[in-house]
Order: structure tokens, then C-alpha cells, then sequence
């Protein structure tokens, strides 16, 4: 019984760590304040803190070699009243008179289920996240030059990330071992805080800016050997919820005094390795059907069009396609329109053919079945049946192509007019 719960164990273990290829998403879920910066005393850039966050993405094979990068930045987020209502509204400070809600201070939280990462990871990849949170002052925007050294050195860090990574297990129960200080892996401070080594000079800088204006990143190591782990553990803030805390007094600035961490959430796929069917036999010796073609996603961030099987009749559903859907039992009267391509991705088009949201589609035996995504998350699945030119379908919410509504599609264009799903 021993020697078969160990062989159990030790199958486990692998399966755990064995790499594997898949789509790896991240998502920002928000940020902890438990000491706000400093900031005069008229708050006249809005009560209390003011913050946005950026994140900086690279992508390397298991030998550090560059795929690509990406950086995404949020809106601010703090005191959201009077002249500053382009902002997010966070946290509990108010006013002199109670009122007035809005601004951040020590003991805030704010969350949230925001995408600003999406990409394909093959066996061994390595993505590198470098998440930084920035006290907002409407002037002297000091993180576009931080951000321009970052894309500089990109291709150092995947060099120097890559031979960290080898062997890395994240079973040993170090799961704060996937946040790295910058300077740990050999990388120089970055002078990030532009004239505001002395205090009182307005300007936006990092959260975790040294006194005089030096400042290490901190980075997210993620490679596909760990990646369920990760995602299937708690650490303290939910499954797959990675906390990276920006401490300045830790880092001997006691005068901006700002304390922060910045919430990832992680979420990966595995790339399902299925046996191919076994051949059909015709009785005349004819090969198999090829086997699909394998999926290929852009990735540059969020969810992009990806490459799947389509099979068609002379190109018999390739092309534009406009009509109307309703809700319920109606299949009217609100504008709708996919162009459907050869390569079985399709866009939601709107009334003047500009792109709304991306998918995939297949088509067999005049069945449509397929499943689109806004930019903002959203995603809608559709079923159809091809009858004497038109499509006649269903939609859904989600994976559900049905539940939602009806609609109606023909080649040559549907009149309709309505807003748009």
C-alpha cells in the first residue's frame, strides 16, 4: 500500500510541474493602501491619494529569448468629485463637512476583475510582469520616461530571468518566490522620480520611490511548469491572486512614506494534447482526414482572433453577413453583422463595418456555430442553421449559444436599424 500511495505521489508531482503549453491570462484585482503619500495640505489635486497603475509585460522562450512585450495603464483612481470626475472614484476620504466621498487613505482597498494581459505560453515560456502603482499629480508625468527605459530593457531581463527559472519549483511551497526585487537579479535602480528628491516639488511618481529619487521594480516570474500551482492556490486573497507590496519607508523613504500593494490575479488554460481519431475505414485504402489545424493566437493583450477549422461549400458562409437580432423569441429589430473569414475567425461588425469584437466560428453540414468577445470582456456564443441563403440562429451569453435571443442574417444585407449587441 505504501509503494502504490508513493508511486500516487510522485505521478502527482510530476503532473504538477511537467510543462505544458496553454493561454495564460491576468487580470488586475485591485490594490491595498495601508499608508498614503504625502501630499499638501490643500489637497488641491483632489483629497488625499490619487493613483494608476501600469504593468509591463515580456514574453520569452525557456532560454530568454524575446517573443514580445506589452504595457498597459490604467485610468486614476482616487477623489472623483468637481473638476476631477475623469478619475475612478476609491476610496473613504471626505471633506471637511463629511462629504464629498472619494480619495485614498491609509486602510483603503479597492477591487476588481480587470484583463490586461492575454497570451498563448508554449512548454518552457517564461512572461515577466513588472506591475507599478504611481502617485498622480496633473503635472510632470515622470513614468513616461520610466516606462521608455523599461521597453529598454526587456531583452535584459528575459536574460537574466531565464537560467532563475530553470528547475524552479514552485511546490516547494514558496509561493512569494514568483516576486522578484530587480536589483536581486542584477538589474541597476531605475531614476525614476524626476525633480522629487526634494519634498514639496508636484509630480507624478512611483510608489516605492527612494528618497532621492531611485527606484527598483519589483517583478512577476511566471513560467508554465508552476502555472497551475499558482493558479489553484490561495494566497491570501483569493485563488491565484499574486500580492506585490511597494513599502517606502522598508526602502528608507519615511518623508513620501507610501505603502501599496497591487493585486494580480493569474489564470491559465492548458493546451489539451488529445490522441488524433483513429483512421476510417473505407474499404478502398483512402486516407484519413486531415487532423485540424492547430490554433494560433495574436497575442498583444486581451482576447484576439484565433486560427480554427472551418469547412465550407465553395466558400458557402465566407463573407459579410447583416441582418437583425432580438431578444427572447424575437429575432428584430436590432442591428447585427459578422464577417465571417476562410480561416474561421469572425468579427462583430457595426452598422458602418468597423469591429466591435473578435472570435472564432465553425461551419459543417450547414450548421454555424461560433463565439465572439468585446474588448471589454464580454463574450457571446451563436448557433445557426444555413436555409435557402439566410442564417437563422440563436444567441447566448458566455459559452451558451442560446437563452439570449434569436436573429437573422443573409449575404446580401438585412435593413435594420437598432443598437448593437
Amino acid at each position: 500500500m505504501k509503494k502504490i500511495m508513493s508511486v500516487c505521489m510522485l505521478l502527482t508531482l510530476f503532473t504538477s510541474i511537467h510543462a505544458q503549453s496553454g493561454r495564460i491570462r491576468i487580470s488586475f484585482a485591485g490594490f491595498d493602501c495601508y499608508r498614503e503619500t504625502w501630499d499638501d495640505i490643500l489637497h488641491s489635486d483632489g483629497k488625499g491619494d490619487e493613483v494608476f497603475f501600469t504593468f509591463n509585460f515580456t514574453l520569452a522562450d525557456r532560454n530568454g529569448n524575446s517573443k514580445l512585450n506589452y504595457e498597459k495603464r490604467t485610468p486614476v483612481y482616487g477623489d472623483a468629485t468637481g473638476p476631477f470626475s475623469n478619475r475612478i472614484s476609491a476610496g473613504s476620504w471626505t471633506d471637511i463637512f463629511g462629504n464629498n466621498r472619494g480619495g485614498i487613505k491609509a486602510g483603503d482597498t479597492y477591487r476588481c476583475n480587470d484583463i490586461i494581459g492575454e497570451y498563448d505560453m508554449a512548454d518552457g515560456d517564461i512572461l515577466t510582469i513588472i506591475p507599478t502603482g504611481w502617485e498622480h499629480d496633473p503635472i510632470a508625468d515622470n513614468s513616461l520616461a520610466f516606462s521608455s527605459t523599461i521597453r529598454g530593457l526587456y531583452n535584459s531581463i528575459n536574460q537574466k530571468v531565464a537560467p532563475v527559472m530553470i528547475g524552479f519549483n514552485i511546490l516547494t511551497g514558496n509561493l512569494g518566490g514568483v516576486v522578484f526585487n530587480a536589483a536581486s537579479l542584477g538589474l541597476s535602480k531605475v531614476k525614476a522620480g524626476g525633480d522629487q528628491g526634494e519634498l514639496g516639488r508636484a509630480g507624478t511618481r512611483p510608489i516605492g520611490m527612494e528618497k532621492y529619487g531611485d527606484f527598483t521594480p519589483k517583478l512577476v516570474v511566471l513560467n508554465t511548469p508552476n502555472l497551475n500551482t499558482i493558479c489553484n492556490s490561495d494566497m491570501g486573497f483569493g485563488k491565484g491572486v499574486i500580492s506585490v507590496n511597494y513599502d517606502e519607508v522598508a526602502v528608507g523613504n519615511s518623508r513620501d512614506h507610501g505603502n501599496y500593494s497591487i493585486l494580480l490575479k493569474v489564470e491559465f488554460i492548458p493546451k489539451q494534447n488529445t490522441a488524433p481519431a483513429p483512421p476510417v475505414n473505407t474499404g478502398n485504402n483512402t486516407p484519413p482526414p486531415p487532423p485540424p489545424a492547430a490554433t494560433n493566437m495574436n497575442n498583444t493583450g486581451g482576447f484576439k482572433k484565433m486560427n480554427a477549422p472551418v469547412t465550407t461549400v465553395a466558400g458557402t458562409v465566407v463573407g459579410t453577413w447583416r441582418g437583425t437580432y432580438g431578444n427572447g423569441q424575437s429575432n428584430s429589430p436590432n442591428f447585427y453583422s459578422f464577417r465571417l473569414n476562410a480561416d474561421g475567425t469572425m468579427q462583430l461588425l457595426d452598422a458602418n463595418n468597423g469591429i466591435i469584437a473578435n472570435g472564432t466560428y465553425s461551419f459543417t453540414n450547414n450548421q454555424l456555430n461560433g463565439t465572439y468577445k468585446y474588448t471589454n470582456g464580454g463574450q457571446f456564443s451563436v448557433a445557426a442553421t444555413l436555409s435557402a441563403g439566410s442564417l437563422n440562429g440563436t444567441w447566448g451569453s458566455g459559452s451558451n449559444a442560446s437563452g439570449g435571443g434569436k436573429w437573422v442574417m443573409s449575404k446580401a444585407g438585412v435593413s435594420a436599424t437598432g443598437n448593437i449587441r
